[in-house]
């Protein structure tokens, strides 16, 4: 989808022949509708235009159009139920490729779009915002149709009645209609507001649910949590503004539409008074004027009803219209080797994250990435796996730029085990699978002993087959990070990029993880985030980051002896070995004491 494309996408051109069969069904469907109202003012003509005019009723006529009444009824009930049903398939239809668009389009997208977002605004665009314009689709616009469709013929019928009557039904609708222009521009602007408050309280609330643990421990459940307090109470504000401000511009307009109605039926009288109308036409106006006026006051109903949808399409458009990463066309396909930092700069949010970055990790060797918090190690390791790309320089991947290829492909090379394990509310096979859509049993279960994780998955009830809570939090944390690396030995890639896992966890499991990543490096081109100088003192090579720029490299004795930033955080982490904790029973607390 080029840029072109994207700016003029509209919910309206997705799939036309979709939005052409719901516009036609609901067309056909609404004439014999026409045509039943139609129906019932000629029944009331035969029976009353005989008393005023003191004839006899020609029940022959009667009887014949009673009986083409029940026929247009039954057309029109079949008509509207195949419309109906058919507005539905197609609306479903089109918002299911539209998700689906969607998700493909988050999939190209750079990490910064996700991360200048609140936590709850990606999903509330694919869920409540593609829920709205579903609803459009299905609901509103088959109403709108038939709201338009039959003023439409009873009005085509009405201006040959008596076209000064027919003035004063258009001048009211002219009217009222500035008062629904004004509720109109209300909605558009407090939809918004209504929409970005929804989806902070959806973010509050996940928040919430993630962090309850967190919460209970410091006595911050219910009321004491402030941030959703404040945005329920926010919700609670916007849309009680949504529904009052633009409520009454729109109570107005239905009340002019009245006022238009009693004024066109007086309007008549004084017309019959002077001579001017027929009492057969006035009839005809007091009966077909309040059929014309009720779908229009609908039609207002829901018009700002679709104003308010169009808030959520708009949201969709800006999705849509995120830049992607570029993917060049005609590139040759890339293959695993060594990987080259070539002067990388990259800044996030204007502020400076890499400066001048040049290093080159060879293949087949493990390099580690150190430093303090910030000092770059994870915005390298991001910029490999190409989730933004540099604003200066050149990543080079087996001696290809990476910027401008095929990401799908880059990724196939790359596997990612990082500290934070996500799993998938779904079985513990299809979990590890992910590593390689369409593994075997058997590949999975041979990934899984591979990576220390067989046997308690075995030991389980299901097996396999066990269905694992939504991230995992069924499992500890050693065992979904296991998960992990049989994923990652099922992918079987040649790059293997690891965020020190093994930092917070327990000497059993941690022996059982650093067992799973022997299996996983085996032979491959490793990159650790290392925050335990431990675990790298076999490291091929060791690349200190500070403030966005690498001040070190080497092996471990070579850095050590340097004395530089390094040894001075090894320093560190070896004395902060030596501390515990001890109680001071005198002052009833803790004290951190240095082992003798």
């Amino acid at each position: 989808m080029n840029t072109e494309q994207v700016k003029k996408w509209s919910l309206f051109k997705e799939q036309p022949r979709a939005l052409l069969s719901i516009f036609v069904g609901n067309f056909i469907s609404n004439l014999p509708r026409g045509m039943f109202t139609g129906g019932i003012y000629v029944i009331i003509l035969s029976l009353s235009v005989p008393l005023l005019t003191d004839t006899s009723i020609d029940f022959r006529n009667l009887w014949f159009f009673n009986g083409l009444y029940v026929f247009v009824f039954l057309s029109y009930f079949l008509l509207s139920l195949w419309g109906q049903t058919n507005s539905f398939v197609q609306s479903y239809k089109i918002s299911t490729a539209l998700r689906l668009k969607l998700g493909e389009k988050l999939r190209k997208l750079p990490l910064g779009f996700f991360k200048a977002k609140d936590p709850g605004d990606v999903t509330s665009r694919i869920l409540h915002d593609v829920t709205k314009a579903e609803n459009t689709l299905s609901h509103q616009l088959p109403d709108i149709v038939s709201a338009i469709v039959v003023p439409f013929l009873l009005g085509a019928f009405l201006v040959v009645i008596d076209v000064s009557l027919f003035g004063v039904i258009v001048g009211t609708i002219a009217v009222a209609s500035v008062f629904l222009l004004v509720a109109s521009r209300i909605v558009s602007h407090l939809g918004e507001k209504h929409i970005a408050s929804i989806t902070s309280t959806s973010s509050r609330l996940l928040e919430y649910a993630r962090t309850l643990k967190l919460l209970k421990a410091y006595n911050m459940t219910g009321e004491r949590f402030d941030s959703l307090k404040q945005s329920m109470l926010d919700l609670k504000k916007q849309s009680f503004r949504v529904e009052v401000f633009t409520g009454i511009p729109v109570q107005v307009f239905l009340l002019i539409l009245d006022m238009g109605y009693l004024l066109m039926l007086l309007t008549g009288a004084w017309m019959i008074a002077v001579g001017g109308l027929g009492v057969v036409d006035y009839l005809t106006y007091a009966i077909l004027g309040y059929f014309f006026f009720a779908p229009v006051k609908n039609l207002g109903i829901m018009l700002m009803e679709l104003r308010y949808a169009m808030v959520s399409t708009r949201r969709i458009e800006e999705v849509f219209s995120a830049e992607e990463l570029p993917e060049e066309t005609g590139r040759k396909p890339l293959h695993a080797g060594g990987i080259e930092f070539r002067d990388v700069h990259f800044r996030y949010l204007n502020a400076p994250v890499l400066q001048g970055v040049n290093c080159v990790i060879p293949e087949r060797q493990m390099t580690a990435l150190v430093g303090l918090s910030g000092s770059g190690k994870t915005t390298m390791v991001n910029l490999i796996s190409r989730f933004w790309d540099v604003e200066e320089g050149e990543i080079l991947f087996g001696g290809q730029p990476i910027k401008g290829c095929n990401t799908a492909q880059l990724l196939r090379n790359i596997s990612m085990v990082f500290q934070d394990v996500y799993l998938f509310n779904d079985t513990i096979a299809n979990n590890i699978r992910i590593g390689r859509d369409g593994a075997t049993l058997e590949d999975v279960k041979n990934a899984a002993r591979q990576a220390c994780c067989h046997d308690f998955i075995d030991a389980l009830p299901g097996g396999y087959e066990t269905v694992l809570a939504e991230g995992g939090t069924s499992l500890s944390g050693g065992e979904k990070q296991r998960i992990s690396i049989a994923r990652a030995i099922l992918k079987d890639a040649p790059v293997v990029m690891l965020d020190e896992a093994t930092a917070s966890l327990d000497p059993e499991n941690e022996a059982d993880i650093q067992e799973a990543f022997d299996n996983l490096v085996k032979s491959k081109t490793v990159i650790v985030i290392a925050h335990r100088f431990q675990t790298i003192l076999e490291a091929d090579q060791i690349l200190v980051l500070d403030k966005g720029r690498i001040v070190e490299r080497g092996r471990h004795e070579e850095l050590v002896k340097q004395d530089g930033l390094y040894a001075r955080l090894w320093r560190e982490q070896q004395k902060a070995r030596g501390w515990k904790m001890k109680t001071d029973c005198d002052a009833k607390g803790f004290s951190l004491m240095q082992k003798p």
